[in-house]
């Protein structure tokens, strides 16, 4: 019953639509909440020990990570900066709810697995739901599923959607390349659809980027996989992949004038998949490293050391004139207002934790996001290193670290257990 009310909150804290108007509290927040009180009573009645290598690198990772906010807040009162007090009270309660669910879930490995698959069945019903309510099958009260011509479903952007369909999609891969048998594989591929299909809906370009990046991440470390499992004699799959590894090279340079011939074609399927035809692609990139810059400016004059919890950015003024048209015709928009204070965010994680806790909270999460593809290589699953790289992918688009869902991702491959080197058969002797 926990794990399936863990999954519930994991999936639903992107449904923003369903939280309390004016407050970041919905059905996922009060789930896991519920989860995180009812484990640690679990823990203290049975009186095991929540240790173990995970959990003491997350706390570890959580404490530098404080420490980095704190010494960045010390320097926006130090300096007078300017802020929202309900933003930077957000993200302070925030920090510390994704810190909890984290070292709590990483002190229950052993079910990880079944966990994994509610997160799967129940995010691909709970999609499936949500294209019924964006076609007009079942009606939802105070829910408007689409934004403009994008497809949002319960969240209030249509990137909250597509980083919920983009973990889902990725565990699921996940699920179907360590399944047992033949049914439990084609079930985990039945909960890829609708994923994919809403991730592709929401015309999200960092959701394409993701799954087309991860796909020939999986496809080379299941190579690898192959060829690590050392036999006696050599296998079919061994043999196989070695065949794939040295004919790659050749392959590459003999399609290399094909696709320089056909550049204008490549083009033209990158504007396709793009949202909009990729009409708003050099609008979009334009704001991109106009907000890039700034954020690096704002976190080199803190000397390295950020600005403590909260968004430090100024708003662009095209985002301020484009919101003036929209306000009126669409609901349950979430957004700062223009007030004079810095509240906008980087919308690029990294970036957005230089501003708050400077060079501390940067480094802190790199190195945990190694240990975590570390860890998944050394499990040999090519699946947790395509959930991996999809995760990395949306954190250069977008503020993801208070998500949940992706503190999921990353404590997965964070606790999937290593698989020791093989060794190799004496030779017979003759």
């Amino acid at each position: 019953m926990m794990d399936g009310i863990l999954a519930i909150g994991l999936l639903f804290t992107t449904s923003s639509q369903f939280r309390v108007p004016g407050m970041p509290i919905g059905p996922g927040e009060m789930c896991l909440a519920v989860w995180i009180a009812g484990s640690l009573v679990q823990a203290l009645v049975s009186g095991a020990r929540l240790r173990s290598p995970v959990v003491l690198a997350l706390m570890i990772f959580w404490g530098f990570f404080a420490l980095a906010q704190c010494l960045g807040m010390m320097v926006a009162l130090a300096t007078g900066e300017a802020f929202e007090p309900g933003l930077v009270l957000h993200d302070t309660v925030a920090y510390p709810f994704v810190a909890a669910v984290s070292c709590l879930y990483a002190a229950t490995p052993s079910r990880s697995s079944r966990i994994s698959w509610y997160v799967a069945a129940v995010g691909a019903a709970s999609l499936a739901a949500q294209f019924a309510n964006g076609i007009g099958l079942i009606a939802v009260p105070d829910v408007d599923p689409w934004f403009w011509e994008r497809f949002r479903g319960w969240s209030s952007n249509p990137n909250q959607l597509s980083i919920l369909c983009g973990v889902v999609l990725l565990v699921a891969l996940h699920l179907a390349d360590t399944a047992a048998n033949l049914w439990t594989r084609l079930a985990a591929i039945v909960c890829m659809i609708p994923p994919f299909v809403l991730g592709r809906m929401s015309q999200s370009d960092t959701f394409t980027l993701a799954v087309v990046a991860a796909l020939p991440i999986w496809c080379v470390s299941k190579l690898f996989v192959w060829l690590r499992t050392e036999q006696p004699d050599l296998s079919p799959r061994a043999s196989l992949a070695w065949l794939g590894l040295l004919a790659t090279p050749l392959l590459l340079l003999c399609l290399a004038p094909l696709a320089l011939s056909q550049a204008g074609d490549a083009q033209d399927l990158v504007r396709v998949v793009a949202k909009n035809n990729g009409t708003e692609a050099e609008g979009e990139a334009k704001l991109r490293m106009t907000l890039w810059g700034q954020a690096i400016t704002r976190g080199v004059e803190s000397g390295l050391l950020g600005l403590g919890p909260g968004p430090h950015l100024q708003i662009p003024p095209e985002i301020v004139a484009g919101r003036d048209s929209m306000s009126s015709q669409l609901t349950n928009i979430e957004h700062p207002t223009q007030n004079g204070t810095a509240n906008f965010e980087a919308h690029n994680t990294m970036l957005d934790l230089f501003t708050q806790g400077g060079l501390l909270a940067v480094v802190s999460f790199v190195g945990l996001l190694i240990r975590a593809t570390a860890n998944a290589w050394r499990s040999r699953s090519a699946g947790l290193m395509a959930l991996m790289t999809g995760a990395s992918i949306f954190i250069m688009t977008g503020n993801i670290v208070r998500q949940p869902i992706f503190w999921f991702a990353v404590v997965l491959c964070l606790t999937a257990p290593s698989v020791a080197p093989a060794v190799r058969a004496p030779a017979r002797s003759t």
